[in-house]
């Protein structure tokens, strides 16, 4: 019982940082909440899913026939139009295992 309490008090407060305006900093001295406690319970109470990591690439204006096209075998297609797209390969490989 004590616990679902502890949930639904630090539910409240998660939204209320959220709602503030303040950076987690701030908000936890004004709140007298170590920085802590507010990451334990940030990450205890996040919803539990595979999300997908998002990688930042770059626009290439214009469309541009494929270079390069790859079929990982999980099915997803990756079409390079640039021979800049190259750069940051690697990393949109890594994400995909």
């Amino acid at each position: 019982m004590r616990n679902e309490s502890a949930r639904q008090a630090w539910m409240v407060r998660l939204q209320e940082q959220a709602n503030s305006g303040l950076g987690i900093r701030p908000w936890c001295v004004r709140e007298g909440v170590t920085e802590g406690s507010f990451h334990y319970w940030r990450k205890r109470l996040a919803p539990q899913s595979t999300a997908t990591r998002l990688i930042a690439l770059p626009m290439v204006a214009g469309y541009q026939e494929p270079v390069l096209e790859l079929r990982t075998p999980h099915g997803y297609v990756i079409r390079l139009s640039h021979h800049e797209q190259v750069r940051w390969l690697g990393g949109v490989l890594e994400a995909l295992r």
